[in-house]
């Protein structure tokens, strides 16, 4: 092992990186497919996850953040895309050229990239999910219909059929109208109450 070692210690270095980065990405890759990446993950130095390896890339104190951009930098998926990456290419350039100095350059160059790639990855992933999440308060001033009835003068909540982001939700609501609204009444959404709860009230009085 240490003749093998000290016959070419760079590309040994490179490989001991490589391989088990790898190894770890492609684990990573696993666990977000079938589903059993959490939903926190762990910072070079803070632990919110389940082990840092197979959680999410979620908000930590402890990253490092690119200007104004909310561009998280290192974290521990994009540390082992660095070493991954990194690794192979300083391997492929070492054999390439057989100039150690190149290997390096090369090596740091693509596992930079990789770094940044990754992060910008989960920051556009996060972006997506930030934009599908409805915002119930976007449903005011908007047209709905009773689903299940909604009693009287804030007595209880109903269901209406209302628009909302583009997609049809069904969502609880209530009335300070005297009456109850029944179901087919169309209504228009007036405001929000408690509990993301829409206050309705009635088209025709």
């Amino acid at each position: 092992m240490k003749e093998w070692f000290m016959l070419d210690p760079l590309r040994s270095v490179l490989l001991c990186v490589a391989i088990p980065a790898t190894v770890i990405m492609i684990l990573q890759t696993v666990m977000i497919f079938i589903g059993m990446a959490g939903h926190t993950d762990v910072d070079v130095q803070g632990d919110n996850g389940i082990d840092g390896v197979f959680g999410n890339d979620a908000p930590d104190a402890t990253d490092v953040h690119m200007g104004d951009s909310g561009l998280r930098i290192f974290t521990v998926r994009g540390i082992v895309a660095f070493l991954a990456v990194g690794g192979w290419a300083g391997l492929s350039a070492l054999s390439l050229t057989g100039s150690a100095a190149a290997a390096i350059i090369t090596a740091f160059v693509a596992g930079t990239l990789a770094l940044l790639l990754v992060a910008w990855f989960f920051r556009w992933a996060a972006s997506l999910n930030e934009n599908g999440t409805l915002q119930m308060d976007h449903a005011v001033g908007k047209m709905g219909e009773v689903y299940i009835t909604v009693p009287a003068n804030m007595g209880g909540s109903g269901k209406v059929n209302v628009i909302i982001q583009g997609r049809l939700t069904e969502a609880e609501a209530m009335t300070e109208a005297d009456r109850p609204l029944k179901y087919g009444e169309t209504v228009e959404v007036v405001g929000m109450a408690v509990g993301n709860v829409l206050k309705v009230k009635p088209i025709k009085e």
